[in-house]
């Protein structure tokens, strides 16, 4: 169900995406294609972008990004050079995107930062144990003390 309003609102984007190129691209998509986004996109959804940015600064859904790829792979990529370079580019960009992920949640190293981590909660903890007298004791001392003086 909710995969089923994740694509009503990425066609919604699409369509919403499409009023803002040029007339000749959309002549490129069969009606076929269009009148299904219309007939299945979430009407009530608002889209709020602004056509003066390039695409990736746009904020879409990933769905929608891939209904536009897949849209420009199959329609606005005319020749087998042009669908040989969009693939180079997406497989590029996922490439990256991998790199990213491994750098940040980088397996080789989980162990190492988890010594470092469980070293550092004993380093602490072993610092918040500090023996603090009984009140009543320092005041038996404090007594004890006063009574030798005399």
């Amino acid at each position: 169900m909710e995969d089923n309003i994740k694509y009503a609102i990425a066609m919604a984007e699409v369509l919403h995406y499409l009023k803002g190129i040029r007339q000749e691209d959309i002549d490129k998509i069969p009606q076929k294609l269009i009148e299904y986004f219309k007939q299945n996109s979430l009407e009530s959804y608002v889209c709020k972008f602004d056509y003066k940015k390039p695409l990736k600064e746009l904020e879409l859904q990933e769905e929608t990004k891939g209904l536009i790829a897949m849209i420009c792979f199959n329609y606005w990529c005319q020749t087998a050079e042009q669908k040989e370079k969009f693939i180079l580019e997406l497989t590029n960009n996922e490439e990256r995107y991998q790199k990213e992920l491994r750098e940040k949640y980088n397996p080789d190293n989980i162990f190492k930062k988890n010594k470092n981590v469980t070293d550092e909660i004993m380093k602490n903890q072993k610092a918040m144990v500090e023996y603090k007298e009984n009140i009543i004791i320092k005041i038996l001392n404090k007594l004890k003390g006063f009574f030798k003086k005399y």
